[in-house]
Formats: C-alpha cells, sequence, structure tokens
C-alpha cells in the first residue's frame, strides 16, 4: 500500500495554482512551484478494498455515538435546568403489547358483538378513539353485558385495529365512515379518507410510516387523559405517603415489572389496591407518568435516578431513553460521576459509550477533581488501549501523575503497572525531556520511572484507532499551475485507520473505492440515505460556467463501478446535497454564473427529482446540514457576491418553507457545517476579509452562537463530517497565498481543541465527504 505520508501540526504544504480569472479577477498570481505530493490512490491499485463485514476490534464506538454537548467551559452548567425527553418508540412498544394481551385473553374488560361475533378488548384502549367507549367509563367500572353494535364487521375491525396499532384496517370506506360515525371515532373516518385519497401502494407505506406513529402517540394520549380525569381507573397503587389510581392494562404495558406482579397470580394480582412495599413515591410516580406518555422532564442528575429506577423497574423504553439523554449529555466531569451507574449489569451499552468518551477525553477527564476516584483497573484499561485518543504520548503520562500525585503512599502498588501503560517509545526528545523534568509525585521513588525508561521499547506500539464508520472522500480538485492540464480528480478514498507516530506526527491508512466515471469533479454534493451508500450529484469538471454537472452517481459496497441515475433538473455546481426524510434535496448553487435559489428532491424510490420550495434567496457556497431531523443553511454568497451570515430552517413540507434564526457571527462562503450533539458547528471559509478561521456553534434551543477555538489554518472550500464525535475539517485552500491543504483537523468538543489527525492522499480542494457503515444492512 502507498503510504500517505507523515504530518506534523501544524505547518501546510503543497500549493494551490489560482482559480481562472473568471473566478477570480482581482488576485495577483502566484509563482509556480511543483510540490512534491505523495502518490494519489487514483493511480495505486494496491490501497485496501472497501470492507464487506464490519471489521473486530476491542474498543470501537457505537455508531450512534453522539458528541458531548458540554465543553468545558461550560461544566458549572445548572444542573437544575429541567429538560422534556420523550421516547419516541414507547407508544409503538406500549400498543405492541396491548395487542399481546389482547391476543393472550389478558386484562379484556369489555365484550361487544357485532353481526353474532363476540369481540373482548380492553375498553380503555378503545376509549382512547371512540367517544362510545369514553361513555361507558363514565359509569360503573365493573362487569358489564357485552354491548351489540349494529354495523358492518369489517367497518368495526377497522375501527379496532386503528386502536391497537394506529392504522386503519382492511375494508370499504363506507363501511368504516359508517362505524366511525356510530362510534364517535373522528381520527378513523380521517384516516380512512386520507388512505382514499393516496395510491393504493404509496398509502400502505404511508401507513406504516410516520403517519402509523403520530396515530400511536395520539392513542396513548387519549389515554394519559383518561388517566388524568380518573376515567376506567381500576386499580389503586400505594407507596409511602403516595396514591395513585391507574389503569391495569398502561401499567402493565409499560413496565415488565408491573406486568410480572399483576399476571402471575400473585396475590397483588387479585385486589383493587397493591401496597408496594419496596418502590418509593418518586420511582412510582416515574414510573407510572412514563407509561402513560413515554417522556421525562428531568435534569441530568435526575437522569441518573431514572435509569436505575428504570433498570430496576424493568422499563425497556424509559431505559433506552434514559441511556440515549446520558450518553448525549456526556462531559468530562459526567462521565466520571456516570461509571458507577453505568457498570450495572443492564447498561452495559451506555458503558461503552461512557468507556469511549474516557478514551477520546482523557486530557480533560484527568483534569477533573474526581479524577484520582477513577479505579486503578479502568485506567489501567485506557492508557493500555491502541484506541487511546491523545494529541501526544505525554498526555498519558500526565494523567498517571495526577492520578498517582492524589496518594502517592497509598496508590505506590499500582505506580508500575500504570506507568508500564505509557508508550515512552511514542515520544519525542522534548516530551522525555518533560517527564523526566516532572519525575514521580514524593515519595514515590524516582528510580522506578528511570527503569521503566531504560525498559521502554522504541518505538513501541502505535495508538491506531479503526472507526467503526468509513470517512468517505470524493473527488475535488488540485488545480494545477497550468489550468488547461486541470484533471479534477476521480479518486475516491476511505479512511481505514488514524494512527499516532512520534511525537505530533500522525498519520492515516487510506483505502480506495471505485473511481468515479470521467470526468472527475469538484464542487460537487455527496450524501448517503441510509449510511450505506454514496450519491454524488452536480459539480464541475472544469472552470468555465459551461462546464456544471447535473449527472447523478451512485455507488453501494460490493459494486464495482458506480451506476448512473436520473439527472438533476437543474445542473449546478457550488451547493450542498442533504440527505432528509428518505429523500435527497440539493440546494441552491451556482450555474453559468448565476446563483440559484431553486431546490429539488430525489426519491430513490422512483429514481426522479421532483420541484421543491426554493430558498429564501438565490446562494452559492453556502452550507447545509440535518440536525434532529430539521435542515438548516448557513452563508454562502447571494447573486451580488455578498458573504451572508444568515442561517435558517428549510422544510419542503411547510409554508413558507423557511424560518430564518439568529445569523452566524461572521458573514462566510465556502465553510463547513456540521451537526453534533444537537449542535451545529460552521468553520472556516472565506469572508470579506479573506480566509477565515473563526469557528463558532449554533444551539438550536436558545438561537444563539457562541465562538469558539480557531481553527490552526485556513480551509476554503474543505470537507467537513462529524465521526465518533469528532468534527473533522479535511482539506482545502488559502484564498491568500493559495496554498492547498492535505490536512485533517478535528475538533472534540469535549477537550475544545483542534488536533491534527495526519492527511489526504493528495492535497485537495472543493471535494466532498460523507461517512459510512462498514457491514452494509
Amino acid at each position: 500500500m502507498s503510504s500517505p505520508g507523515t504530518v506534523i501540526c501544524p505547518p501546510e504544504e503543497g500549493q494551490l495554482s489560482p482559480h481562472s480569472k473568471k473566478d477570480n479577477p482581482n488576485l495577483p498570481l502566484p509563482a509556480r512551484r511543483s510540490p512534491d505530493w505523495p502518490s494519489s490512490p487514483d493511480e495505486d491499485s494496491g490501497l485496501l478494498a472497501f470492507p464487506l463485514e464490519e471489521p473486530r476490534h476491542p474498543t470501537s464506538v457505537p455508531e450512534d455515538l453522539p458528541s458531548p454537548s458540554l465543553s468545558l467551559e461550560e461544566e458549572e452548567k445548572d444542573e437544575g435546568e429541567l429538560e422534556m425527553l420523550v421516547s419516541d418508540e414507547h407508544p409503538a412498544q406500549f400498543f405492541a403489547e396491548a395487542r399481546r394481551l389482547r391476543d393472550l385473553s389478558l386484562l379484556l374488560d369489555e365484550e361487544i358483538l357485532v353481526q353474532g361475533r363476540r369481540y373482548a378488548v380492553h375498553r380503555v384502549v378503545l376509549a382512547s378513539v371512540s367517544s362510545l367507549f369514553r361513555s361507558r367509563l363514565l359509569g360503573n367500572g365493573g362487569p358489564r353485558p357485552p354491548i351489540q353494535l349494529d354495523i358492518a364487521r369489517q367497518g368495526w375491525e377497522a375501527v379496532l385495529t386503528f386502536a391497537y396499532e394506529g392504522v386503519v384496517g382492511p375494508a370499504e370506506l363506507g363501511d368504516v365512515l359508517a362505524a366511525a360515525e356510530v362510534l364517535g371515532t373522528p381520527r378513523v373516518a380521517a384516516a380512512a379518507v386520507r388512505r382514499l385519497e393516496v395510491d393504493q401502494n404509496q398509502g400502505n407505506k404511508e401507513q406504516e410510516g410516520p403517519e402509523k406513529a403520530e396515530e400511536l402517540r395520539e392513542n396513548l394520549a387519549g389515554i394519559k387523559q383518561l388517566y388524568h380525569e380518573g376515567l376506567g381507573c381500576d386499580l389503586e397503587l400505594e407507596a409511602e405517603d403516595c396514591h395513585l389510581n391507574v389503569h391495569r392494562v398502561a401499567l402493565v404495558c409499560g413496565s415488565e415489572f408491573f406486568g410480572a406482579m399483576l399476571l402471575s397470580g400473585m396475590r397483588e394480582s387479585q385486589g383493587s389496591a397493591i401496597v408496594l412495599r419496596t418502590v418509593t413515591a418518586p420511582d412510582l410516580q416515574l414510573l407510572v407518568s412514563f407509561a402513560y406518555s413515554g417522556a421525562l422532564q428531568t435534569n441530568w442528575t435526575g437522569l441518573l435516578r431514572a435509569t436505575q429506577t428504570a433498570l430496576q423497574y424493568q422499563s425497556g423504553s424509559c431505559l433506552a431513553l434514559c441511556q440515549r439523554a446520558l450518553a448525549r449529555g456526556l462531559s468530562p466531569l459526567r462521565c466520571l460521576a456516570l461509571l458507577p451507574v453505568a457498570e450495572v449489569p443492564g447498561l452495559e451499552r451506555l458503558w461503552d459509550k461512557a468507556h469511549y468518551y474516557l478514551l477520546s477525553h482523557l486530557p480533560a477527564v484527568a483534569s477533573c477533581p474526581t479524577f484520582p476516584d477513577l479505579p486503578a483497573p479502568c485506567l489501567v484499561n485506557l492508557l493500555a488501549s491502541d484506541e487511546l485518543h491523545i494529541q501526544q504520548e505525554f498526555e498519558a503520562f500526565e494523567a498517571v501523575w495526577r492520578w498517582l500525585a492524589a496518594d502517592p503512599t497509598g496508590r505506590e502498588p499500582e505506580a508500575e503497572s500504570l506507568l508500564r501503560c505509557v508508550r515512552f517509545g511514542r515520544m519525542s526528545t522534548r516530551e522525555l525531556r518533560r517527564v523526566r523534568a516532572a519525575g514521580l509525585p514524593l515519595p514515590l521513588p524516582s528510580s522506578l520511572l528511570h527503569q521503566i525508561l531504560v525498559e521502554a521499547e522504541v518505538p513501541g506500539r502505535e495508538r491506531r484507532r479503526e472507526p467503526d464508520r468509513a470517512l468517505v472522500v470524493i473527488g475535488g480538485d488540485g488545480l494545477t499551475p497550468d489550468l488547461a492540464q486541470s484533471q479534477p480528480s476521480r479518486g475516491v478514498w476511505w479512511a481505514r485507520a488514524f494512527c499516532s507516530g512520534v511525537g505530533l506526527v500522525h498519520t492515516v491508512e487510506w483505502g480506495k473505492l471505485p473511481a468515479l466515471p470521467p470526468p472527475g469533479r469538484f464542487r460537487h454534493g455527496a450524501a448517503s440515505l441510509t449510511g450505506n451508500e454514496l450519491y454524488v450529484c452536480g459539480g464541475q469538471h472544469y472552470y468555465s460556467h459551461s462546464d456544471t454537472l447535473a449527472s447523478v452517481l451512485r455507488w453501494a459496497p460490493g459494486q464495482g463501478k458506480w451506476e448512473e441515475l436520473a439527472s438533476m433538473g437543474q445542473a449546478r455546481c457550488f451547493f450542498p446535497l442533504v440527505a432528509h426524510d428518505g429523500n435527497l434535496y440539493a440546494l441552491g448553487g451556482r450555474d453559468k454564473g448565476a446563483a440559484l435559489d431553486s431546490v429539488e428532491a430525489y426519491d430513490p424510490k422512483l429514481d426522479a427529482w421532483r420541484t421543491s420550495p426554493p430558498l429564501p434567496t438565490p446562494c452559492f457556497a453556502h452550507a447545509a446540514s440535518v440536525l434532529d431531523g430539521q435542515v438548516y443553511v448557513s452563508g454562502g454568497c447571494n447573486e451580488t457576491g455578498q458573504y451572508l451570515a444568515s442561517l435558517f430552517n428549510y422544510n419542503p413540507t411547510r409554508k413558507p418553507s423557511w424560518t430564518l434564526l439568529s445569523p452566524m457571527k461572521t458573514p462566510r462562503a465556502g465553510h463547513i457545517m456540521v451537526a453534533l450533539g444537537g449542535r451545529l458547528y460552521v468553520a472556516g471559509g472565506l469572508g470579506e476579509g479573506g480566509d477565515l478561521l473563526s469557528f463558532e456553534t449554533y444551539e438550536p434551543r436558545t438561537d444563539t452562537w457562541m465562538g469558539l477555538e480557531p481553527l490552526p489554518s485556513p480551509h476554503v472550500g474543505a470537507a467537513g463530517v462529524s465521526l465518533q464525535g469528532e468534527i473533522l475539517v479535511l482539506g482545502g485552500y488559502s484564498h491568500q497565498t493559495y496554498a492547498l491543504s492535505h490536512l485533517i483537523h478535528a475538533y472534540c468538543p469535549g477537550l475544545g481543541r483542534w488536533l491534527c489527525l495526519g492527511t489526504l492522499p493528495r492535497p485537495r480542494a472543493e471535494m466532498s465527504a460523507c461517512v459510512l457503515r462498514l457491514s452494509p444492512v
């Protein structure tokens, strides 16, 4: 395999030749230079192929690992601030359990006769959608004779299916509407009409998708309203001084603990009241509230208690929600506080995320006052890991030193095993001088450190991170001094591993994917709909205004070459491509020298593009990203070439389709924007004064921007992605010097600093990047 080369951060290498006079009419031409670039994978057939199976490595981070939402400057954030957390899967799980109970004839309390056929149901489930059954709860809640309905059986079954599954069962529209009228179910009638208005196949898919989930949420909200009104409650729970009247079936559907209690034939399942001796009042309130709503309102500290409660009383969807929220809110102090909780059996996934956070944030974690409380075996495990992510090996020594300094005498037995995990053979001469100057905390013997330094293997085993997802870089241009010889890249590369050398030297092990069909392209868009495939759209193959592309390509693991799909209706370059709600969106851009406000959406099922509502203003060289299911667009240049600071939310299903938000602190174009940990991050690009190093983050909850640590070097026309909780900025150039960059800079929110991870296979600008899973579905 050809080597991608090494880099010692921060020097830049390579030089960018001028753009065409059309793009930059007033800039002086730089002197020609022949940079010494490493060989390109465009010509190297020995690079690693993209794997079809996920490689096994010891401490990979789960693919949905969120980034820490707190930086070191925010450690003292008020823990009393409450946040509403909602489980998307809880309604579906709740009603799946209700259907199971019905199939097993458990907790059924209502019988219905329809055309001679008897149906047994849960009264409260039907009452959540039907005013007729709701009225029956107003009277005596005890046993009642069967209710006979004079409606078509198919219409009744359609309503029954809607109550338990959120979709209208198969039946003639007239039968459904007649049943809905008798039963008082206007939502069923509306759903049946919607189904008739769309194509049958497409309608079925919609029913199985977002519409079904929304209907189930409404059904659960109906049951919650019955609980608040005290209608149909058939069980009283008592814990300490707390008394709650609930529905048995709702309690069983929300907690396996109560399911076991109420369905096992135990004494508690027979009466109308249960005294819970082992459950506290706050825990009972939490379990009941979540069962009826699938939501929690709590702060991060309260999440620890909620997680323990959900685990102890077996509320699966509540536990999943708590684990996601805890992982999303990790910070150095919080991670240390979380470890004792995460070690409990049943929280292995949370432990994996906390462990990876420690691996990627050790310098910040070691600075926390509670770091010395970390158990020695845990610290040994971290230091011995090849996946420990540190800028220099000296940071591993610093962590050991601080841990030992908390109790030098008492921790002397662990000193040698910890120090031997530090890879002194990977240290530079400067680092070793710092180690000798620091010594060991007194009264630990200095001879111990001297002995380990002498015995250290040189250079020792490297630190090597193999992400569980593949960073893929597509196309771009190196801009040769003679534009007539310019050949935009067709190369597509993926990062197999990030490796640490000696001192500040870092390298990337690159592999090769099938090259793009000719011609090469730059200023294009790239995205993945499922995380398993690549779409590449538009761009340019040369610098004249007539060389803008509309073609669309697709590649998936296992394919030997790219396939060509339906072209966009509008050729465009300098535009972002985003995946949203199962479609690709090409947003604005430029064609024939004119800025565009047009938006196109690609439907992969139909292999067709359709026009979507336009942007609020024509723009190009802007950035876009998807955060929490919402599309955000920032900056760029307008039709007069003015740099924009705007940020807006784009939603093609809404009127108007955009909502203007607080602008960035700095107008910019040719920048990157990445969504990570519930925030948006923008970096680099070009402004009125030239190259921008400024870096800022946007908090959607408060609609505010905050400045962060600037970039170490210019990255105009760079690519940006998030990978393993970091923001990566790749390549680009300096508009002031026209120097190309092949550096990869990474920002970790939990550390608040930029690191250099290595280099691209070749200096490139105006390429695109994407992140794929290593194993196909």
